[in-house]
């Protein structure tokens, strides 16, 4: 095969061209046209032109933001190449789009005949650049021939983002594909590709998105968030200036760049590709750098292929960024085979790994295609080459931007790192906090079990000093011989009695601190007079006086032990507070009324009230006002936790002059 590229400017120059090369009367002639004249009827104008002198000829064409020739990068011009094959089958169709990007891509596969075909080995298809989502039409396409090797991209418009066009020797569309079948089993086809886009900044999840379109990221609409990171005159600019800030995806450990295609009224914007929700995102920015470097390592691999002619589909991005400077990148190719391609807005390329075949939309990216008719590789390379690194060319601009770009680089590293070390450090705070807060729960957990040990003790000292006494008296009779058959029953029935009452005692105990907290139904009465029964002893002992106000025996369905343990921690706090500001007349006062849907229980005391500096944080898990010697006093966090977390009521504190007034409200 043979390829001639041309830069068109009149039709007398065509004929010309077509006439000294010498295919005029060729049979398999394959006609890309890439244009920067985004017009209808120019196009129209043009492909019968060419159909004229070349009436066999197999075209397939795409409007552009920029073309690539044998000159390199150029601007508002057309560029077209002829191939002429001597042993491959061309077929060429369009698509409209047909009710989505996938069926679209369905739809032109299966427009071409004998796809079982052995012999069809390429399929170099444009789509439209603004209407397509390029990553499900790839998907369209692959979910009936995954095998085949595709090639092409996303027609542009030289950035106006208005619309494009694709087209063929028959039809032409601005919604829709255009494709070219080569059919030949021995075609040597080889693919290679340049992203070298580095990541900038910290990583963002995409909140909501439906494939191509992202409503959400971080917090922000897509376009607040462009706006936020990059300024409000970018919000502005986009779409259009949006495809050279695109969103990095990593998958399958590779980074994949999506830029913008369009923006919307809700504040979305649509991607040339998808973008699932959920996903992790950066922003995008060229290393200069690597771009011109990679460009040596792609002549370096393709020295070692079979090559006759080269096909370069690149992103108008990367144009963008390099600017003239661009030429770097495409021209040393041009000494391997002739070249021709155009700037798109999205990239078909296709990868062969773990014998899998792959075909892919990519942005920001140069990808190449080398075929050839012939197994012969390139024997022989002008020196010149790789006799001076492109990044030596003494170039002010380009230099520039490679400073920016090293700096942009060395700098995101070190905040990665920063973030890391950080994130480090947070985790071993928060590692040091847990374990506090564990020992302090631990700490919390003896103490109110140390506190339940002195209730026991309280409960259980009359009725095993009143056993001891039953047990004393009954040898004495025995030892006097006073004892009668009446004596010894009415001892024993006291023993028992007794005994009941200690079991009675431990099982309330035991059931107070079941882990089992199931809801039940009782009265509000029974649950603190059930409370109370614990607690009484220590009570007495102190000569407190308990009163109660009870304008309601609602019932309520509440985890009782735990109720009962917040009780039993509010009453606690206050015989200390009475005992250690020795109230002359000690009260403990307790109310029960309903209010509105809520049923409310006022524990007060009367010992002083809770001091004003200290009433606010008096439900802080840290907070304490009592020292060593008790060990004893911390839990009100824990009785705030149960009734506003496990009861779903709310447990407040307030003074009423000498008074302490705790509030527990619970749901009816």
């Amino acid at each position: 095969m043979t390829t001639f590229t041309i830069e068109y400017k009149t039709l007398q120059e065509l004929e010309i061209f077509i006439k000294n090369n010498h295919f005029k009367d060729k049979q398999n002639i394959l006609v890309q046209i890439f244009t920067s004249i985004n017009e209808k009827k120019y196009i129209l104008e043009l492909i019968k032109n060419i159909l004229l002198y070349l009436p066999n000829a197999k075209i397939i064409g795409s409007t552009t933001c920029g073309e690539i020739s044998n000159s390199g990068s150029i601007n508002d011009s057309t560029v077209i190449s002829f191939s002429i094959f001597k042993n491959t089958l061309l077929k060429t169709n369009l698509v409209t789009y047909c009710k989505s990007s996938f069926n679209t891509g369905k739809e032109l596969i299966n427009s071409f005949d004998s796809l079982e075909n052995d012999n069809l080995k390429l399929l170099i298809a444009f789509s439209d650049g603004l209407n397509t989502n390029g990553e499900e039409f790839l998907n369209g396409i692959s979910s009936i021939n995954d095998k085949i090797t595709i090639s092409g991209g996303m027609a542009g418009d030289n950035s106006k983002f208005e619309k494009t066009f694709v087209f063929t020797q028959d039809e032409i569309t601005s919604k829709g594909a255009a494709a070219v079948a080569l059919y030949n089993k021995d075609l040597n086809i080889y693919t290679d590709y340049s992203f070298n886009w580095e990541t900038v900044g910290k990583k963002h999840i995409v909140e909501k998105s439906i494939k191509n379109r992202v409503y959400k990221i971080a917090g922000m609409t897509t376009v607040e968030f462009y706006q936020y990171y990059l300024g409000n005159d970018i919000g502005r600019l986009l779409p259009a200036i949006g495809i050279e800030f695109p969103l990095v995806i990593k998958r399958d450990g590779i980074n994949i760049a999506r830029a913008v295609l369009s923006k919307h009224d809700d504040g979305s914007l649509s991607f040339a590709g998808n973008i699932e929700e959920g996903s992790e995102v950066q922003f995008g920015h060229g290393d200069v750098q690597m771009i011109i470097n990679k460009g040596l390592d792609n002549i370096k691999n393709i020295i070692e292929q079979p090559v006759e002619s080269i096909f370069i589909y690149s992103c108008m991005a990367r144009r963008a960024l390099l600017q003239n400077d661009i030429n770097l990148e495409i021209l040393p190719l041009k000494e391997l085979a002739p070249i021709s391609g155009f700037f798109t807005y999205g990239e078909f390329y296709h990868t062969k790994e773990s014998n899998i075949s792959n075909n892919q939309l990519l942005n920001q990216t140069m990808t190449i295609l080398a075929i050839s008719e012939n197994n012969n590789t390139i024997e022989s390379i002008t020196p010149n080459i790789f006799s001076k690194n492109p990044s030596q060319v003494d170039d002010i601009n380009l230099h520039r931007t490679q400073a920016l770009s090293i700096l942009i680089e060395k700098t995101t590293k070190e905040l990665e790192e920063l973030n890391k070390n950080l994130e480090q450090r947070v985790n071993t705070e928060v590692a040091k906090n847990i374990e506090k807060d564990a020992i302090l729960q631990v700490v919390q957990t003896q103490a109110q079990l140390g506190e339940m040990l002195e209730m026991i003790i309280h409960q259980w000292r009359q009725p095993l000093s009143a056993i001891t006494s039953s047990v004393s008296s009954t040898q004495v009779y025995k030892e006097t011989g006073l004892l009668t058959d009446d004596l010894l029953t009415n001892s024993l029935d006291n023993i028992m009695k007794y005994s009941d009452h200690l079991t009675t005692t431990i099982e309330d105990f035991r059931n107070l601190f079941k882990v089992d907290h199931t809801i039940t139904t009782i009265s509000l009465i029974d649950l603190i007079e059930k409370s109370l029964s614990i607690i009484t002893p220590l009570i007495e002992s102190e000569k407190i006086k308990v009163i109660k106000e009870f304008d309601s025996d609602s019932k309520v369905s509440v985890p009782v032990g735990l109720l009962m343990q917040v009780i039993l921690n509010i009453v606690k706090n206050a015989i200390d507070i009475l005992v250690e500001n020795k109230i002359k007349e000690p009260i403990i006062k307790f109310k029960t009324y309903i209010k509105k849907d809520r049923i409310v229980i006022k524990i007060l005391d009367n010992g002083g009230g809770i001091p004003k500096d200290i009433i606010k944080k008096i439900f802080n898990k840290k907070f304490t006002t009592k020292g060593d010697t008790h060990g004893t006093g911390i839990g009100l966090d824990m009785s705030k936790t149960i009734i506003e977390n496990k009861i779903g009521g709310k447990l407040t504190v307030n003074n009423v002059k000498e008074w302490a007034v705790f509030n527990i409200k619970i749901p009816i």
